[in-house]
């Protein structure tokens, strides 16, 4: 016991103001820290949200270009196809096979479309009811 008081009497004002906070005191210095931890987490997730919206979107100003790109690259093998055509029938006849033939890949395209769009009508998107499962799951195993 002796070495104790010795010890705390050899304690500079400092290291004995440590050792005598208040639970409150180290509470508020704990909340402090959690809250300064959540802030510098938000600000960080917030940094890495605008390099993630920025890579988007220069992402999708690319693909667009290069979709604008293809539906011209595309007019131009149709007319290249209605060239080729003209060589075995008149122009107007050509013209009208390379519409037939995109009027028949539209309606294939178009009729499976419908297909996926029936089938889609089949599954049913509850998320209130699946949340009451869940619930419903949590309470019965609480109740063990």
């Amino acid at each position: 016991m002796e070495k104790e008081l010795l010890s705390v009497e050899n304690q500079t004002p400092s290291e004995s103001a440590k050792s005598e906070r208040t639970i409150g005191e180290l509470i508020s210095k704990v909340s402090e820290q959690i809250s300064s931890i959540v802030r510098d987490e938000v600000e960080f997730t917030v940094l890495n949200l605008k390099a993630k919206v920025k890579k988007l979107g220069l992402g999708g100003v690319l693909m667009i270009v290069g979709l604008v790109l293809a539906v011209f690259a595309f007019n131009l093998l149709l007319f290249a196809g209605v060239a080729g055509f003209a060589n075995i029938v008149p122009w107007w006849a050509a013209f009208l096979i390379v519409a037939g033939i995109l009027l028949l890949i539209t309606l294939i395209l178009v009729g499976i479309g419908a297909i996926f769009f029936k089938k889609s009508q089949k599954d049913v998107v509850d998320p209130k009811g699946a949340i009451d499962q869940d619930i419903a799951t949590i309470k019965k195993g609480l109740d063990k």
